[in-house]
């Protein structure tokens, strides 16, 4: 599939946000058909997510964090994978971007397990599209960090602990660096907006 295709195929979109558990509005350019929830979409009656009906904060909290975890396995996949892609401070930017998600992933998984729960691994391969260039990789990873992002958001409000919170909203903006980053790579205004929200 061609990747501008895919990147802004809806029923890609629809699929992701089903499997991941996280609800997310909107109706622009995002990506991806795979990531780390496991078996069928988990919602009950009139749409409502299981995660809304846990038995306790921590079982919610676990679940949110969990599903962001999946994102942030996804990201480490697409930064390695295109790393042979790019080049200059392209590829330092990405190796840069590589250590971040690595050190997300890594927080997450300590706070799940702070928690009691147990941490999604990653996936063994992710259904991406085929990035041809430096450009593809790039436009793909502004996809993906702005899915993040929109993930993010939609699940800081939920999470029961403060400090939760406040590692949701570090990482949301640590995200929307890199994706500044990568719209000046591409040549592209890299604050286009007063307020960072994603694209989901």
């Amino acid at each position: 599939m061609d990747v501008e295709q895919y990147l802004r195929d809806p029923v890609s979109r629809r699929r992701f946000f089903a499997l991941s558990g996280v609800g997310v509005t909107g109706g622009s350019a995002v990506f991806l058909t795979a990531c780390g929830g496991k078996g069928e979409p988990e919602t009950g009656g009139g749409g409502q997510s299981e995660v809304t009906k846990a038995k306790s904060p921590e079982e919610t909290d676990i679940h949110i964090l969990n599903t962001a975890l999946d994102l942030e396995h996804m990201a480490v996949a697409a930064y390695t994978g295109g790393a042979e892609l790019l080049k200059g401070d392209a590829l330092a930017a990405g190796k840069t971007f590589l250590e971040h998600e690595q050190e997300h992933a890594q927080g997450l998984a300590t706070a799940i397990k702070d928690l009691g729960g147990r941490p999604n691994k990653a996936m063994r391969g992710y259904d991406f599209p085929t990035l041809r260039n430096q450009e593809d990789v790039l436009n793909f990873a502004v996809d993906l960090e702005n899915t993040a992002i929109a993930a993010y958001l939609d699940a800081l409000p939920k999470l029961s602990m403060p400090e939760l919170r406040a590692t949701a909203a570090a990482i949301i903006t640590n995200e929307a660096e890199h994706v500044a980053v990568l719209l000046g790579a591409l040549g592209m205004d890299q604050v286009p907006d007063a307020f960072v929200a994603g694209k989901g």
